[in-house]
């Protein structure tokens, strides 16, 4: 695989030429993530869907500011009060590729990467592009809802091919998976890292999906928006980076909008499509419907999250570690029915309260209602959900010190 050009990495205020016409003085570190954001005003999805008093937990967007030098880098451009049409600029590529190699250790050709116009609305097209209505797609359940959601919407059948889970760990079933496989198959959406459930699959793990699916002649679109916020000293394996195989076969789609809290950007992602027929026809069917086309603020933050040093984002991720050992301490100290899963990505925690013995409706019930906590409903993950809920602990530690203390009296 052709290594991907150098990019250098800048640190905080350091614009330079990246962002054409403006410029930045360095400016040392600035971030405070116990800080309480006030997301009032803002019409904000995760608080606005929140009753008087409810801690809003579930969608996953996180309550901290944005990194300081995307903000910097959106306000400068803003500061030059011109928001014309926009090409897109080669630093926009070699930022993503650069970052890439970087941080994930995969030196993926600048040619391979392309703008994506959001993650899901790219794994939407490339639904269209590859399958037709009737045309199966298997998603590892429990697993982020709206993958199956618009499989279904678009005409094709939706597959659940089911996670193991065994001793507080997920397994694929790559056996179950290949006796799945038909004519009418033709995808399998991968999700890595995993949603709700935090694995960073490893390279074994991804090559063997990658073997099995190419010996069927299946596709493999591959989630990769929480790879960024690899913890504990993890690193992202991308798909196409494990095998040849996996490299012929699969369409990697992420961004930048997780890691750096940027998803009300929307349209900011990118893809990598290794195998030259694939890219070109996928780029093609973007162009086709005018969905090739990043908005200015999705080529300036894009730029301006991938070429810094990454200080802020390490320091965000050590923040959320210790959000998250404070969760699973929690639970393995107080004896009630529930018990998380340590996430090895993201800022969600995956809740087992099968313990509990409750209907999913009276389980939803006590955490909304009588604890005050709205999170996300395990059950619309699909098969392997059920028994299961998802916390957002991308917050400042007393908000997670208020939901322990909400639980631990619902619950005890």
């Amino acid at each position: 695989m052709a290594a991907a050009g150098a990019t250098t990495l800048l640190p905080a205020g350091a614009l330079g030429s990246l962002l054409t016409g403006c410029s930045g003085a360095p400016a040392p570190p600035s971030w405070d993530f116990d800080a309480p954001v006030d997301r009032s005003g803002t019409w904000s999805i995760k608080h606005g869907r929140a009753k008087d008093g409810q801690l809003a937990m579930w969608i996953a967007d996180m309550d901290f500011r944005t990194a300081p030098y995307v903000s910097e880098a959106l306000g400068q451009r803003l500061d030059r009060d011109v928001l014309g049409y926009t090409s897109t600029p080669p630093e926009f590529y070699d930022a993503v590729a650069g970052w890439v190699k970087e941080q994930h250790g995969y030196a993926a050709d600048r040619e391979w990467v392309g703008y994506a116009p959001g993650v899901i609305t790219s794994l939407n097209q490339a639904y269209l592009a590859f399958t037709e209505p009737g045309d199966k797609i298997i998603v590892q359940s429990p697993v982020y809802d709206h993958f199956r959601l618009y499989i279904e919407r678009l005409g094709r059948v939706a597959v659940e091919n089911p996670l193991i889970f065994e001793n507080g760990r997920y397994r694929m079933d790559l056996e179950g998976l290949e006796r799945l496989f038909d004519a009418r198959t033709k995808a399998v959406v991968l999700c890595n890292p995993h949603n709700p459930c935090g694995i960073l699959w490893d390279r074994e793990t991804l090559a063997a999906l990658a073997e099995v699916c190419e010996r069927h002649g299946v596709l493999v679109f591959s989630d990769e928006i929480h790879g960024d916020l690899a913890l504990y000293g993890r690193r992202h394996i991308p798909f196409c980076s494990v095998s040849d195989a996996a490299a012929r076969i699969g369409m990697i789609f992420a961004g930048p909008t997780k890691a750096f809290n940027l998803a009300g950007l929307s349209g900011t992602a990118y893809s990598i499509i290794p195998d030259r027929e694939k890219r070109e026809k996928y780029k093609a069917f973007l162009g086709n419907q005018k969905l090739d086309e990043p908005s200015v603020f999705t080529i300036v933050s894009t730029i301006a999250a991938y070429t810094h040093v990454p200080d802020w984002l390490e320091a965000l991720k050590r923040y959320l570690e210790g959000n998250i050992e404070k969760v699973v301490t929690f639970f393995e100290n107080n004896n009630l029915g529930i018990k998380a899963v340590r996430p090895e990505a993201s800022f969600l925690v995956w809740l087992d309260c099968r313990a509990l013995d409750l209907p999913q409706a009276e389980l939803m019930r006590r955490f909304s209602e009588d604890a005050g906590i709205l999170l996300n409903n395990g059950a619309s993950y699909g098969t392997g959900g059920e028994g299961f809920v998802r916390l957002n602990v991308g917050c400042p530690a007393s908000v997670v010190d208020e939901a322990l203390a909400r639980i631990k009296r619902t619950f005890q």
